[in-house]
């Protein structure tokens, strides 16, 4: 059984696949954890003889056993195509290496693609449902998310936070082009190799 979008993208499959995992065994693991709280709540419930008492090693196991919690943030990609998007009330502008802007996203299959995302007005979220690929577009914020599409072909991109009145209409496509066809394309726009 699959809990997550069909996807085009092999990255996407694997993340779907480990969702799925994660979906059951955190299944399992809640039915268990709640009939143990279940049955230690009836075992050792309140007595009017018992008071509560804190031990010094178990606030140091906590406190310690936090720390295991704190990720640093991945690092971002220096290779690959790196493009600006600019989200607006209601469309998307990305803006490539060359200063080219369009409104449709158009990049080489098989390449790492790296999108500098970021809002002029209200807080967006680009997503391209087919890659399971998405990130809010914030004003002020620059937030990075990257792909990387090995197969041709055309997919939706689309606004998934709330924006106002045009929200629903906030939507454009990722023309995925083989490499040789991307730098046809790139070149007509009268600018070097990307």
């Amino acid at each position: 059984m699959s809990y997550a979008l069909a996807s085009a993208a092999p990255t996407a499959a694997t993340w779907q696949s480990l969702l799925n995992l994660y979906v059951e065994l955190g299944t399992v693991a809640g039915v268990v954890v709640i009939a143990w709280l279940m049955y230690y709540l009836v075992k050792y419930r309140a007595r009017s003889s018992m008071a509560a008492k804190v031990e010094a090693k178990d606030v140091q196991f906590q406190t310690f056993a936090s720390f295991g919690l704190i990720v640093p943030p991945p690092q971002a990609l220096t290779s690959g195509l790196h493009i600006s998007v600019v989200g607006r009330q209601w469309s998307w502008t990305f803006i490539y290496p060359n200063g080219y802007s369009s409104g449709n996203l158009t990049v080489p299959a098989g390449q790492d693609v790296v999108l500098n995302v970021t809002s002029r007005d209200v807080t967006h979220s680009i997503f391209i449902p087919s890659l399971a690929v998405g990130i809010d577009a914030t004003p002020g914020r620059n937030n990075i998310i990257w792909f990387n599409q090995p197969q041709t072909g055309t997919f939706v991109i689309r606004c998934r936070e709330l924006c106002g009145i045009g929200h629903a209409g906030m939507f454009t496509k990722l023309v995925v082009l083989t490499p040789s066809a991307y730098q046809s394309w790139y070149s007509k726009l009268g600018v070097a190799k990307a």
